[in-house]
């Protein structure tokens, strides 16, 4: 027999006292800290406020049955994922199915026996304890990887902002009007990156935290991109523009319909096309394009963003992470080397790739796919009639 490790807490919503007790003392037996209730809108109450472990909840229930029960539960950040089991004399498949649909981890028949009880419940308490356990092994993986970059990343506009400020307190007398104006652009400029990069490194906690815990995914999904032929132009030009450099790219643009947030498909694209202009040379200088060209291929769609700047090699593409900027004393470029890692983050939520071809001082070929969007996950108000 399994030997948990902690003290599970399991709600039992059941308004049939007899079968209440029995659960309960089963439970109890098994060293189980068991809270009960019996009726649907108690028992929600009652999971609000203690947030247990383990729910098994009946279907029938009073004033909120168990499927309103579920319903609320999987709308609230704090409880859609506790374990939740069904209990019912209705053993039809069309009602176990309807639970399961609803999101119900298990469904047990009535009657049952002491061992049916037992399994679903150990069975789900030892799955959310590994998942518990996988997600705590990211986290410090995560806490190792951050404390080994925030000091490389973090030291070179933090030295600037010290640097001008130290000359500006000790100089200031002697400086012009326009020497102090070029000295508080230089404060601004490092600040700016600063503050850029603390957000970055942020975006990648976030991420790589949701790409671990499947517990957390529920909090991501969102609309559709409907025009993302038109949101990647406007996206790659503002890029472009920053970078003075407008003629340098090429668009082969298909329009898609792409299942993956506007939010989240900008800030993937943003970040792949600012490192192929961060780490290339201008057009003037080598006659190649950056080139952004999309197609559908069944019920996929790709967007490659190719670029003919430095490359990398196998070594430093399988070495890909948050802790790794590739060539740091060779390249002046500033970056965190966490743009290609965010943009595969944002694909794996969104059921996505991200593939890298590149070969050292030739370029860069980044190939990006994600589901097209079906019919049922276009707003209503936005299809065609």
């Amino acid at each position: 027999m399994e030997v948990l490790h902690f003290v599970a807490t399991i709600l039992v919503i059941e308004d049939e006292l007899s079968v209440l007790n029995i659960l309960r003392d089963i439970l109890t037996a098994e060293g189980f800290a068991v809270i009960t209730a019996t009726d649907g809108q108690i028992g929600l109450e009652t999971a609000y406020a203690q947030l247990p472990d383990l729910i098994i909840c009946d279907v029938n229930l009073p004033r909120l049955d168990g499927y309103g029960v579920l319903k609320a539960l999987h709308s609230n950040s704090t409880t859609t994922t506790i374990p939740f089991i069904f209990l019912s004399a209705r053993a039809s498949r069309s009602a176990q199915r309807q639970g399961m649909d609803l999101g119900a981890d298990d469904y047990i028949p009535k009657p049952f026996t002491r061992q049916e009880l037992l399994n679903a419940i150990r069975g789900r308490l030892s799955r959310r304890q590994g998942l518990a356990q996988h997600s705590a092994q990211q986290l410090e993986q995560l806490r190792r990887n951050l404390t080994m970059a925030l000091p490389h990343e973090l030291r070179t506009p933090l030295q600037g902002i010290m640097t001008s400020a130290e000359l500006l307190g000790e100089c200031w007398e002697t400086l012009d009007r326009q020497e102090i104006r070029e000295i508080s652009e230089s404060i601004r400029i490092s600040a700016s990156r600063l503050h850029n990069l603390i957000q970055k490194f942020l975006l990648y906690t976030k991420l790589d935290l949701a790409t671990h815990d499947p517990d957390d995914f529920h909090l991501w999904y969102s609309p559709v991109t409907e025009k993302s032929d038109t949101l990647i132009t406007t996206l790659a030009r503002q890029i472009a523009k920053q970078y003075q450099r407008p003629e340098d790219l090429k668009l082969e643009l298909c329009a898609a319909k792409v299942a993956i947030s506007e939010k989240w498909l900008v800030t993937l694209v943003q970040e792949i096309v600012d490192n192929a202009f961060k780490f290339s040379e201008h057009t003037s200088q080598t006659k190649k394009h950056i080139l952004l060209k999309s197609r559908i291929n069944g019920n996929v769609w790709q967007l490659a963003i190719k670029d003919h700047g430095r490359g990398m090699s196998p070594e430093q593409i399988r070495a890909l992470g948050a802790y790794m900027q590739f060539d740091r004393q060779q390249y002046e470029q500033q970056g965190s080397g966490l743009g290609l890692a965010i943009a595969e983050r944002i694909a794996k939520i969104y059921n996505g790739t991200v593939t890298i071809k590149s070969t050292v001082g030739t370029g860069t070929t980044v190939i990006v796919t994600f589901p097209t969007a079906t019919s049922e996950q276009i707003p209503t108000e936005n299809r065609l009639s």
